[in-house]
């Protein structure tokens, strides 16, 4: 079944039935204010973290996606009522029309009923900590209507999220009171004047209001029936204590054909709603505000444009996967209709892998967080996971608590530190390829010099950040020289202790081979010699005790008691996506092992909508691998489709030379494709899920956790990278692609450091890889492309053959 399509004009999806399986969401704000929305206006906002700074309240897991940010429209002649987006009141689809169409950082919701045409459109501006909400109602019939319109947004009763569901005195420590068009809401506990204090406010003069919750929706009711909508009137009561809501009210007398227009504003900031409500009274100032938005994301997706034969492709990667890679990088893992705050901070390997797509579209936000996470890694060269980088931050040592951008509990050096028996094996290592992308696409090689704290005392220049991560893999070892699995290594529930990690060996063969490169082009030869033998020691070891004979394929690692696992003669977890892919990615693999590996994978593992992590799925409980052999089969690490490694196989597939595989796999997790079986995939099709039930389980093909997944980093690194093939390096820029031998080509517009590039690729022979010849305005290049001068367009013409 269709549920909308993808308007790729303006970089929407249009959702034309809102009856949607589950909720399909959308991220607004890119810096500090965040609003989680549904199709159906469902959702909450944060002010930089979800867990610490919640200004809307949401309930999660349950079968409405409520409460939310709502605007209620009542015609006051018949009393009859509804809301702009289709729940809560959920008018009857045969008797009022909805659209909604989620955008880059913002959301248009759309209703026609009974001659009343109105949008709400939802964003968060830039350079404000707020939500503006850009309502216009429009009488199409001929007659005069009188349209009330009511607000509703439930508060946090506590800045912290999980006060709502537990602390008790916290529905006895705010209250809200009303001024001039202003419903401010005052957490009394807490006196600083940006998180102390939310609000919601109007740029008409209200009727009436309501701040409190239940004053508002009245007795034995709930959002899809408010007894102050139901009445025509608010009850102009706010007072402190229990739960509190912004209800905002105005009677309109709309003539034939004209429309009103006004906004509601949600936000943080003692005295903010009085000034924000006079900034946008001015709808010229409202439209800016959105154009800024619009600009904002134009900016970013010209950095890299591609036109192909493929236009799921072309969707997905022009907007969608840059969009959602974005919002990984700027929000982290923890805010989420699945994650809805309980949790803060940044997941170590999360981070490092979600910032290495994108500083092409936003270098600062990369730098910020690769300081981050140089900044939570400790002197033997692990990382700490899912730490705060406040804690860590010398900015922050002095700052008084109230006065901290964010209220958070300081833990104990203890709590933040934790020893070898807590590390992940893999977290460290995913930093040094980023750092050296970060470099080769920004040009700041100052960054590798420049001096960083570890958290647990003394600090480095980054390059030292970089060996002591790569010197921490060498000296956790095992009996055959294969990394440590310790805690767990990128599968959180591979849990081997003391055994050894075939994935996280095949990682530090791949880190290895970038710190390399970044050594040769500083001119450290020391470094180049005793890295270049760190690597061959790891590849050794690899192809010695990884390979399996009968199956032709690599393991997945070792139990503490050296049982291998993941091999043919085993009937649970015989193959796994993890280690095969990595050691092709890492370029560890020969062309001939690489080549059985991937072809294993293919037979094995591969399905309708996506690679498999394992195959078969675990049935026997095995301590000795982990809480992986206690999950149900054919679920998240257990057998299902785990979309964060399918792009792996992409890459592996790239650098072996067979396109048409690399692209078999790609359209097979690509959600585009799933648009039109939603009744099989459920979640949003232009969105990226964590897991696909697997072909072990019932639901074999259901998506589930959307959005906050490395999934939509790695997609884009490895289409733009190794399947478009265009890739910066510390000699340049290189374009050699890998691509379906049906392709005649591609076009793709790429900035770099400040020049544009217009690369052609013709592939007149019908080849998968292989560069025939290159030029550069006219001229023929041979090897990388130099940086062109800042504000010059450059013709690049490539040849394949």
């Amino acid at each position: 079944m269709k549920y909308g399509y993808f308007d790729n004009d303006n970089r929407e999806y249009v959702i034309t039935r809102p009856d949607v399986p589950a909720p399909w969401t959308n991220y607004l704000g890119t810096e500090k204010f965040c609003t989680v929305i549904s199709q159906n206006a469902g959702g909450y906002s944060f002010y930089k973290s979800p867990e610490y700074n919640r200004v809307t309240k949401f309930r999660p897991n349950a079968t409405f996606d409520r409460p939310g940010h709502y605007v209620y429209l009542r015609d006051d002649v018949t009393g009859d009522y509804w809301s702009i987006s289709w729940q809560p009141v959920a008018k009857s689809l045969d008797e009022a029309s909805y659209e909604v169409r989620h955008g880059l950082s913002y959301s248009k919701f759309k209703c026609d009923y009974n001659g009343i045409e109105a949008t709400k459109t939802l964003f968060v501006p830039k350079g404000e900590d707020a939500e503006v909400w850009d309502v216009v109602i429009k009488n199409t019939t001929d007659e005069v209507r009188t349209i009330s319109a009511f607000s509703f947004v439930e508060f946090s009763f506590s800045h912290i999220q999980s006060d709502n569901q537990n602390h008790q005195m916290s529905l006895y420590s705010a209250g809200t009171s009303y001024e001039d068009g202003v419903i401010e809401y005052d957490l009394y506990y807490n006196t600083n004047e940006k998180e102390g204090f939310y609000y919601l406010a109007s740029t008409f003069d209200p009727d009436s209001y309501d701040g409190q919750r239940d004053t508002f929706l009245g007795a034995y009711r709930d959002e899809a029936n408010p007894i102050a909508v139901e009445k025509g009137r608010c009850s102009n009561h706010v007072q402190t204590c229990y739960n509190h809501c912004g209800s905002l009210h105005k009677q309109f007398t709309i003539q034939p054909g004209e429309e009103v227009r006004f906004s509601y504003i949600l936000g943080v900031g003692k005295n903010e709603g009085q000034r924000l409500r006079q900034k946008y009274q001015d709808v010229a100032a409202v439209d800016a505000a959105f154009a800024e938005i619009k600009e904002h994301w134009n900016s970013r997706c010209n950095k890299f444009k591609v036109t192909s034969p493929n236009e799921g492709l072309d969707t997905m990667i022009n907007a969608w996967t840059l969009y959602q890679a974005e919002t990984c990088v700027v929000w982290s893992r923890f805010a989420s209709f699945i994650e809805v705050g309980g949790r803060t901070g940044l997941g170590y390997r999360d981070t490092a892998q979600d910032a290495i797509s994108v500083p092409h579209s936003n270098p600062e936000m990369t730098r910020k967080r690769l300081v981050d996470l140089l900044r939570g890694q400790v002197k033997a060269g692990y990382g700490l996971h899912l730490f705060d980088p406040d804690w860590f931050d010398p900015d922050m040592a002095d700052v008084e608590p109230s006065k901290s951008p964010t209220v958070v509990p300081t833990p104990s050096d203890a709590d933040k530190i934790h020893g070898i028996e807590d590390t992940c094996s893999d977290d460290h290592l995913w930093l040094v390829p980023t750092i050296c992308k970060y470099v080769t696409e920004t040009g700041e090689e100052s960054f590798i010099d420049e001096v960083i704290p570890y958290a647990d005392g003394g600090d480095a220049s980054v390059y030292e950040h970089m060996k002591a991560a790569l010197d921490f893999s060498a000296e956790y070892v095992g009996r055959t020289g294969i990394c440590k699995g310790l805690r767990a290594d990128w599968n959180d529930c591979l849990n081997l202790g003391g055994g050894e990690s075939a994935m996280v060996s095949f990682l530090h063969f791949w880190a290895l081979q970038e710190f390399i490169e970044l050594a040769k082009h500083q001119g450290k030869d020391a470094d180049v010699a005793k890295y270049t033998e760190m690597a061959a020691n790891v590849r050794e070891a690899c192809e010695k005790h990884l390979w399996d004979d009968e199956g032709g394929w690599y393991i997945r690692g070792l139990t503490k008691d050296g049982d291998k696992i993941g091999t043919a003669q085993q009937t649970e977890g015989r193959i796994h996506l993890e280690s095969n892919t990595l050691a092709v990615l890492s370029g560890m693999a020969s062309q001939d092992r690489g080549e059985k590996a991937m072809d294993a994978v293919d037979e094995n593992l591969f399905s309708e909508y996506g690679l498999h992590l394992n195959a078969p799925s675990f049935a026997t409980p095995n301590d000795d691998i982990g809480f992986v052999t206690r999950v149900y089969q054919g679920v998240k690490e257990n057998g299902a489709i785990f979309s964060h490694p399918n792009p792996w196989a992409w890459v592996a597939e790239a650098k072996l030379g067979r396109g048409d595989r690399a692209m078999k796999f790609y359209d097979a997790l690509n959600p585009y494709n799933q648009n039109d079986i939603i009744e099989k995939r459920i979640a949003e099709p232009y969105s990226y899920v964590q897991f696909i039930m697997g072909r072990d389980h019932q639901d074999h093909g259901r998506a589930n956790h959307p959005w906050l997944t490395g999934t939509s980093g790695w997609a884009y690194f490895a289409v733009t990278n190794f399947i478009l093939g265009v890739q910066t390096g510390f000699a340049g820029l290189t374009v050699n692609p890998c691509i379906p031998t049906s392709w005649p080509g591609f076009e793709v517009t790429r900035e770099w450091r400040g020049a544009t590039y217009n690369i052609k690729v013709e592939n007149p022979s019908g080849v998968s890889k292989g560069v025939k010849s290159i030029t550069l305005n006219g001229e023929t290049v041979e090897g990388a492309i130099a940086p062109q001068a800042e504000g010059t367009t450059n013709t690049v013409i490539v040849v394949m053959g």
